[in-house]
C-alpha cells in the first residue's frame, strides 16, 4: 500500500432501532458509492476516491436501510473489522501469529519466524499496516496454493488450464467447464490438510463435473479424511479471518 493512501476507517450508525458497524473504503476504480455486505467484511461503503469529502456515507445507509436490515438478517456477519496493532492474531496454515509492526525500516513487508508475524514499515508509513499483511499472505497463498494443484493434479492424473487465487466472497473454490481453476486466498489461513482438501476437491471436479457419488469417491480416494475438513470449514472458515477484514 502506498504512502499517503487514505486508510478504511470505521463506524457505527443506527438502523431501525438496529446498531450497525460499518466500514468506509475510497476505490480509486470506483464509479459509483456503493454497499456491500459480506460475512468476511461486514458492511462496507465504497466511495469513489474523487468523490468530495463531505459526501457523508451514513446517508446511503440510511436510504438503503431496508435492504442493509434485510441482508444483514440474511448474511451471517462477524464480528466488526479491528485495526491491526502489536499482540494481533493472524492465522497461518493453521496456526496462530502473533502480529509485530516495526516502524522505521528500510523495506517495506513481512517476515515469519517462529510464531512471530514483524511487519516492517518506514518511518513515513501512513497507510494501513494490515494491507502490508494481506499482501504479503496472498502471496504465500498463490504460491502454495499453485504448487499444490500442480502436485495434486499429477496424482489424481487430471489436467488444469490455469489457477488463479483471488478474493472470491463466497467460494473456497471453483472450477470452469474449460479447466480452469480459481481458489480464495483465504485457504492459505486454514491448516494444511483443509487446504490439500478443497485442491483436490476441484481437481476431481475436472473428471467428474458434479457432486455425483463417482466424484465423492475420487475425492476419497485422494483424501480419505475429507469429511473432517468438511466439517472444520463449517465451523472455522469464516473465524480465521477475522483480525485480516
Amino acid at each position: 500500500m502506498q504512502a499517503g493512501r487514505i486508510a478504511p476507517t470505521t463506524d457505527t450508525i443506527t438502523l431501525d432501532g438496529t446498531l450497525v458497524t460499518y466500514t468506509v473504503r475510497r476505490n480509486p476504480r470506483a464509479k459509483y458509492m456503493r454497499i456491500t455486505i459480506s460475512p468476511y467484511n461486514g458492511v462496507v461503503v465504497t466511495l469513489p476516491a474523487r468523490l468530495k469529502r463531505y459526501v457523508n456515507p451514513a446517508a446511503l445507509l440510511r436510504e438503503k436501510k431496508e435492504w442493509v436490515l434485510e441482508q444483514l438478517q440474511r448474511i451471517p456477519v462477524s464480528s466488526p473489522p479491528k485495526p491491526l496493532e502489536n499482540g494481533s492474531v493472524v492465522y497461518f496454515l493453521g496456526k496462530e501469529c502473533k502480529v509485530r509492526l516495526r516502524s522505521g525500516e528500510l523495506w517495506t513487508g513481512c517476515e515469519l519466524a517462529h510464531g512471530i508475524l514483524s511487519v516492517h514499515m518506514p518511518h513515513d508509513f501512513e497507510g494501513d499496516p494490515k494491507q502490508i499483511v494481506l499482501a504479503w499472505i496472498r502471496e504465500q497463498a498463490a504460491k502454495r496454493i499453485k504448487a499444490e494443484a500442480e502436485h495434486l493434479a499429477g496424482l489424481i492424473d487430471v489436467r488444469y488450464t490455469r489457477v488463479s487465487v483471488r478474493d472470491q466472497k463466497t467460494k473456497w473454490g471453483s472450477c470452469s467447464k474449460t479447466g480452469a481453476l480459481s481458489f480464495n486466498w483465504r485457504l492459505i489461513l486454514f491448516p494444511p490438510k483443509v487446504l490439500r482438501y478443497i485442491v483436490v476437491h476441484e481437481l476431481c471436479h475436472l473428471r467428474h463435473f458434479n457432486h455425483s457419488q463417482r466424484f465423492w469417491n475420487l475425492v476419497a480416494r485422494h483424501d480419505p479424511d475429507y469429511e473432517s475438513s468438511v466439517e472444520w470449514l463449517k465451523t472455522n472458515g469464516l473465524r480465521m479471518e477475522a483480525a485480516l477484514r
